[in-house]
């Protein structure tokens, strides 16, 4: 199995155990406060902390499966040369990007490890790493697809 296979799954499981965590927590805090009247303060922050890491983690398995919106239309009435070469370089444009949030998301993380949470006292950090974490995923995801995109070209002048 292939490294890349294997932070694939544990990126799945992460998002899987977060949602599991964010859906068992609410179902919770609406028996607690149905039944017994009162609610957990901790509840919103962590079900919010489990949202962040599902929406962005989320986004870098979407990349693996080159699930995001992008409008092929016209790209797709070029040549197939032409039109695997324009999302190479689609690609490497997101992936640019992606080093831009690693970089810009690094001292957002700095700056909030000792700012806690009101509820559970945690580092608001923890809301920020996965920026960081995504970023350089969807990056690397999208290199090698970029890659990929690439080999595609050269096994068409191949043929």
């Amino acid at each position: 199995m292939r490294l890349i296979d294997i932070v694939k799954k544990l990126v799945t499981w992460v998002c899987s155990f977060a949602l599991a965590l964010m859906a068992f927590i609410v179902f919770m805090q609406v028996i607690n406060r149905n039944i017994v009247g009162g609610s957990f303060k901790w509840v919103e922050e962590l079900s919010g902390m489990c949202m962040i890491w599902i929406t962005f983690l989320g986004a870098a398995l979407a990349t693996t499966l080159n699930a995001h919106t992008r409008i092929e239309l016209f790209v797709n009435l070029l040549p197939k040369l032409l039109s695997q070469s324009i999302f190479a370089l689609g690609d490497l444009v997101c992936a640019v990007f992606s080093v831009a949030l690693c970089y810009y998301s690094y001292p957002l993380i700095v700056a909030n490890l000792h700012t806690m949470s009101p509820a559970m006292k945690l580092p608001l950090a923890i809301n920020y790493i996965v920026f960081f974490i995504s970023a350089f995923l969807i990056c690397i995801f999208m290199i090698l697809r970029s890659i990929e995109d690439f080999k595609g070209n050269d096994k068409q002048e191949e043929n």
